[in-house]
């Protein structure tokens, strides 16, 4: 067996390399030949231990019995705090115009309150407005006596009384009844002395 020391080098000679340029580790030819191991044979182990671990199961079985209605879910001072905030509680109900309604509740017990509204009221229902329903077809034969349409001031009638407005109604018959409601409130207040 032979050894062969290495040569010295100079002070002023570079620092071996360990990297190329790009980053890569500098490898002796033997260990790049051979091609890295494709990620597509990596597998996944399952866990050797037992499976149970992550099972959260109680060992104590609990059957139903007949007195559990007649058991009480709560605690004796939550009923008494419950009782207190049923006792201090002051509501009150504000009407505004237009049937408007604020519901208010202070609780002394809690030092809270608050207020809420009723939901809005549903629109009403007028089911005959041709505004709201789709444009009729045509008829394969022209009607030879057609309806008559409804006066404007029938219409009007119609929609202050909130019935369905009759077919030939205007589309404009609310804009009217409201002008036909400043008409009369200014003949009113004219013949007023």
């Amino acid at each position: 067996m032979t050894v062969q020391l290495p040569e010295t080098k100079p002070a002023d000679a570079p620092p071996p390399k360990l990297f190329d340029n790009n980053g890569q580790p500098l490898l002796p030819a033997a260990a790049t030949s051979t091609p890295p191991a494709p990620a597509a044979d990596y597998v996944q182990r399952m866990p050797t231990d037992s499976d149970k671990v992550m099972q959260h199961t109680t060992p104590i079985k609990y059957t139903p019995t007949r007195f559990d209605k007649y058991w009480h879910k709560g605690s004796t001072v939550d009923d008494g705090l419950q009782k207190a905030v049923d006792a201090t509680t002051v509501s009150h109900t504000i009407n505004l115009p237009r049937g408007v309604r604020i519901h208010c509740s202070i609780s002394l017990a809690m030092l809270a309150g608050g207020c809420g509204g009723d939901p809005p009221p549903p629109p009403s229902k007028k089911d005959g407005d041709e505004r709201l329903s789709m444009a009729p077809s045509q008829p394969l034969a022209k009607d030879p006596h057609p309806p008559t349409p409804p006066t404007i001031e029938a219409c009007i009638a119609m929609y202050r009384a909130e019935k369905p407005l009759a077919y030939g109604c205007p589309v404009d018959t609310p804009n009217r009844s409201i002008d036909a409601e400043k008409s009369d409130r200014a003949k009113a207040a004219a013949g007023k002395p």
